[in-house]
């Protein structure tokens, strides 16, 4: 059930996910650029996963084509792209560099495997088994 404000409406968001959140936060910002980038800043990013512990790291990938997620991260920056497969077993990181470094593949193809890779880490966030954004330490 949403309440209202701003971390709902970024739930909102995150739930449509792909094209249409970018297309509703484009629309937000026309009529109040500043809610656009607040809202822009609560978003779930693959990025954001060299947040995660290694051991949320590993409850993540258990749901997901290892080739897929190496698919979503095409496009990311190849040190936020270290920074995420840190810590992970050799064997771990060989099946994502197949999707990562495989034959090239139109960018479209990328972006449906990010939103495929986002929707289980929503689900996973959802069910408070992997957290992102938290500035608290975990030990």
């Amino acid at each position: 059930m949403f309440k209202g404000g701003k971390e709902e409406a970024a739930k909102m968001l995150n739930l449509l996910g792909g094209q249409a959140a970018k297309d509703l936060l484009e629309q937000i910002r026309q009529k109040d650029p500043i809610l656009a980038s607040e809202l822009e800043d609560m978003l779930v990013r693959i990025e954001d996963l060299r947040h995660l512990t290694d051991n949320m790291k590993v409850t993540l990938l258990r749901d997901i084509d290892l080739e897929l997620f190496g698919q979503a991260l095409r496009t990311v920056d190849k040190d936020i792209v270290s920074e995420i497969l840190k810590g992970l077993s050799s064997g771990i990181i060989l099946d994502i560099e197949e999707g990562l470094k495989g034959k090239p593949m139109p960018l479209s193809k990328a972006e449906e495997a990010q939103d495929k890779v986002l929707e289980i880490v929503r689900e996973k966030i959802d069910k408070g088994q992997i957290v992102l954004k938290d500035d608290d330490e975990y030990v």
